[in-house]
């Protein structure tokens, strides 16, 4: 079997469990193979990407802040990737670079796995930015049946441009939230927390932080102290990570291998 060359590329990268997830399936697989981690400056994705190609890398993950920057170096996109606007995972081939979005899915069936029988169809949710991931998630919530989305984000113009394109209502407010998500980098690897307006949450919202690192968040904290359920990034980070592995090679060890290895 020949090696497999598996990479993840952001900016900053250090706080990425992704190679330890993968490292973990390539031994359950019994797959030949490394996986790197690259800390790769906006100025240089361009270059990093083709690299990764011509050095015979069968794919990689991007995450912040390249999810949507890396759509321009793609040579072919799935449909999916292209509706959302965000690409997560990039596979290479002989002609082409390919680019792929499993975080909605992974979001969806982590927040499954945390609330079994709690759905977001028929529901409102509120997201907490505006960037790649924020856009995988609205599109997800709205595949789901989500009733209403909002944005909120640092940047009013990029919060617009998302509601717009997935049909978001810019007039929900926390108290409409049945669900409210964290989307941006707030918190990790820190103690800040993204929301402070927690009297405005109605009683029984979902709160879900994107962020893994740390596993309990100030955001995750502070929910479950006012009794909210609550529920952390590593389960969305072990099924988009299975997610890319479908994608890389047709199938995946199970998900419990890459959940296993994330809370190692």
């Amino acid at each position: 079997m020949t090696e497999a060359h598996l990479a993840v590329i952001g900016h900053p990268i250090a706080h990425s469990l992704s190679p330890r997830l993968h490292a973990a399936a390539l031994i359950a697989a019994a797959r030949p193979g490394h996986y790197a981690a690259f800390d790769v400056k906006p100025e240089d994705l361009g270059p990093a990407v083709r690299g990764l190609a011509a050095l015979g890398f069968v794919g990689a993950n991007v995450t912040i802040p390249h999810k949507e920057a890396v759509l321009a170096h793609c040579d072919r996109l799935d449909p999916g990737a292209a509706a959302v606007g965000a690409v997560n995972t990039l596979k290479f081939t002989e002609n082409a670079i390919h680019g792929f979005n499993t975080d909605g899915a992974g979001f969806l069936a982590a927040l499954a796995d945390a609330l079994p029988g709690w759905s977001p169809a028929g529901r409102g949710a509120l997201l907490l930015g505006a960037g790649g991931a924020a856009r995988a998630v609205a599109f997800a919530l709205r595949g789901a049946g989500a009733r209403r989305i909002g944005i909120v984000n640092r940047t009013p113009a990029r919060a617009a441009a998302l509601l717009a394109a997935v049909g978001g209502d810019p007039a929900m407010r926390p108290e409409d939230a049945d669900l409210l998500v964290n989307c941006t980098s707030v918190g990790m690897g820190t103690g800040e927390s993204p929301f402070a307006d927690w009297q405005r949450l109605r009683p029984g919202c979902v709160v879900y932080d994107l962020v893994y690192r740390p596993a309990e968040t100030a955001l995750l904290a502070a929910a479950r102290a006012r009794g909210h359920p609550a529920a952390g990034g590593l389960g969305m980070l072990a099924h988009q990570a299975a997610g890319a592995w479908r994608i890389w090679f047709g199938d995946a060890p199970p998900v419990a291998v890459f959940l296993e290895a994330a809370r190692a």
